[in-house]
């Protein structure tokens, strides 16, 4: 067995010249002399036709290099800013059709079933492709540099492959990540999360790429150190952040951006934990929060679609009022920005953003506070927190649309921070107290979008002007109603954390 190690960088086909060149000159730097090979390859990846194998997160391949060839099956394994990591089993095989029982039995999970596969498998797709390579000494090893560029065939379809990838093969994390970095400022390359692999079997049909719309608990066990269920919040919302961003540039929508925005700011909290805690660079959270700045039209859109969506609250009332409506519906089009995102996404800062939150994560830095029991360090920062909260939400009798509006942001930090340790708790207790101020954050949400319905009515000065303020008037007094009825029910609530 071998433990892939890879770094992961996508180019514009376009690029693929000056790419080379630059290769080149990074190899000439590092060795001296000039390193490169290249040749073809053609991989035949095969599964059944009910993706068992895919089902495992296992892919089966078959490549062919002139009259050679070698059978592959790559296990489960994790994909962190563009690093890709899976354990790989390779074997020399003569025949076109790849033979599981060649692999050594324990490599399998539990009741695999390995004969019922092997009689069922099939070419679900193949790449072919010109590989050029360097390798380049580093630390007690090699970095093998490639550059890829061919494509993906699935049945008629087809899709181009122009990438880099950067193989530890004893080789340092740091040379592989200034490599990188290189690669990034000088030929515009993007961190890849998708691996051939996973592009080919949605090239075939066989899988799809939808964005994730709910950020569900961060999965933690109870034994984890604090370093550990930190480390981890990191991973988990960085690809939920990259799984959007890979949606985003397959089919662009403002799901995908959300989403996105989602993933950051959990990486957002979790970092701030550590950085308190010693690890980690300031920076990284400074670059966090400009990236998230470039998506603040995402608070229009959603306050625009509380109105129009037509399972909402308001979308029967305003329908009546057929210019306004198609007002609103067009202007929330019109504060769409996928352009502006993925310019955003392409962007030099962006990208070595990535990179940097990749090599935090690999590297994982232990401290001796970070050595810890997580449960009861994470049981007194979520009281601490949501003293906070209760302090802010209880000092004022009644509080007006400014004051919640003003405590958000607070209150969706807290939530989030929930996210991150929740999964330590007791379902039944936790959920019954974040509901009432889950409820809260939304009802605060919807301030904004009555803020922008009485702008847009007045703007238009419909001649049903005095009507339309009036019924929207009562809208926000019935809103502020429901919110103090939710900020009273929240505060009696006792915490899970103590449970």
């Amino acid at each position: 067995m071998s433990q892939e190690l890879e770094l992961k960088l996508l180019i514009a086909p376009e690029k693929r010249d000056q790419a080379l060149k630059v290769c080149q000159s990074l190899a000439d730097a590092r060795s001296g002399t000039t390193q490169k090979t290249q040749f073809e390859l053609r991989n035949s990846y095969f599964d059944t036709s009910d993706l068992r194998l895919r089902q495992f997160d296992m892919g089966l391949r078959i490549r062919s290099h002139k009259d050679q060839k070698e059978q592959t099956i790559k296990l489960a394994g994790r994909v962190m800013g563009g690093m890709h990591q899976r354990p790989e089993y390779n074997v020399n095989v003569e025949s076109e059709k790849p033979d599981l029982t060649l692999f050594d039995s324990e490599i399998w999970p539990d009741d695999f079933p390995v004969y019922d596969i092997q009689r069922d498998l099939e070419t679900i797709f193949v790449t072919d492709f010109t590989r050029t390579r360097w390798r380049l000494p580093s630390g007690d090893g090699v970095i093998e540099m490639v550059l890829d560029e061919g494509q993906i065939q699935a049945g008629e379809n087809s899709e181009t492959i122009s990438e880099i990838e950067l193989e530890l093969q004893g080789g340092s994390i740091d040379d592989a990540y200034h490599l990188a970095h290189q690669l990034v400022s000088k030929v515009e390359a993007k961190v890849g999360s998708l691996s051939k692999a996973a592009r080919g079997y949605m090239l075939a049909g066989k899988s799809l790429l939808e964005p994730f719309t709910q950020m569900h608990y961060v999965p933690l066990e109870g034994d984890f150190t604090i370093g550990q269920a930190l480390y981890r919040a990191v991973e988990y919302g960085l690809r939920h952040w990259q799984h959007n961003e890979s949606c985003l540039l397959f089919n662009p929508s403002v799901r995908a951006v959300q989403g996105l925005a989602d993933g950051i700011q959990l990486v957002r909290v979790a970092l701030e934990q550590l950085i308190e805690l010693g690890v980690g660079e300031r920076q990284l959270l400074n670059n966090l929060a400009k990236i998230t700045e470039q998506l603040q039209w995402l608070k229009n859109f959603e306050g625009l679609d509380e109105l129009t969506a037509e399972d909402g609250a308001y979308h029967r009332a305003l329908k009546r009022y057929e210019k306004l409506y198609e007002s609103l519906q067009n202007s929330q089009e019109d504060v769409i920005r996928l352009n502006e995102v993925a310019e955003v996404v392409a962007s030099v800062r962006y990208q070595t953003t990535v990179l940097k939150l990749s090599q935090f994560l690999i590297e994982q830095e232990m401290t001796e506070e970070l050595s810890q029991p997580v449960s009861p360090w994470c049981s007194q920062l979520l009281k601490s927190d949501w003293q906070l909260v209760q302090t802010a939400f209880s000092e004022h009798e009644k509080l007006n649309e400014e004051g919640y509006l003003k405590l958000l942001k607070p209150l969706q930090n807290s939530l989030l921070m929930g996210t991150c340790f929740g999964e330590l708790f007791d379902d039944d207790v936790r959920e019954k107290f974040r509901l009432p101020w889950q409820d809260l954050a939304r009802g605060i949400r919807e301030i904004t979008a009555l803020h922008i319905l009485h702008e847009r009515i007045k703007e238009r000065g419909d001649e049903d002007l005095d009507r339309l303020l009036e019924w929207q008037k009562m809208q926000r007094e019935s809103l502020l109603k429901a919110l103090e009825y939710s900020r009273k029910a929240a505060l009696k609530r006792d915490p899970y954390w103590f449970a």
